[in-house]
């Protein structure tokens, strides 16, 4: 990236600007995806975070979109991607759990 990349904005119902999910990256962290023997997809995401090194991993067979992680996070660590949660940039997180304790569906874990 160059840094002078436009974002484009989406206007959502309440007229107000949105950041499309699209223009999102994951920043200075390592993304994979590992299938369980259950036949559990889980998204993995480790990197340096504000204090120290951390590692979320978001179940994508339980997280229903509720958003709710999305809205608490401090850091602006997660967007929505379709109806799933998605770690947009691992280098802000402090690690304050916050995403895991109020996920109903238990589909966040933060180390």
């Amino acid at each position: 990236m160059t840094g002078k990349e436009s974002t484009k904005t989406n206007k959502n119902q309440n007229n107000t600007a949105a950041l499309s999910p699209a223009n999102y990256v994951v920043c200075e962290g390592i993304e994979t995806e590992v299938k369980t023997k259950n036949n559990l997809t889980i998204k993995e995401v480790s990197g340096k975070g504000k204090k120290e090194d951390v590692k979320i991993d978001i179940v994508v067979n339980y997280c229903k979109g509720c958003e709710i992680c999305v809205a608490f996070c401090p850091e602006g660590v997660l967007v929505m991607n379709k109806e799933v949660a998605e770690v947009v940039d691992i280098s802000k997180c402090t690690k304050c759990n916050i995403c895991e304790y109020l996920c109903p569906d238990f589909s966040i874990s933060v180390e």
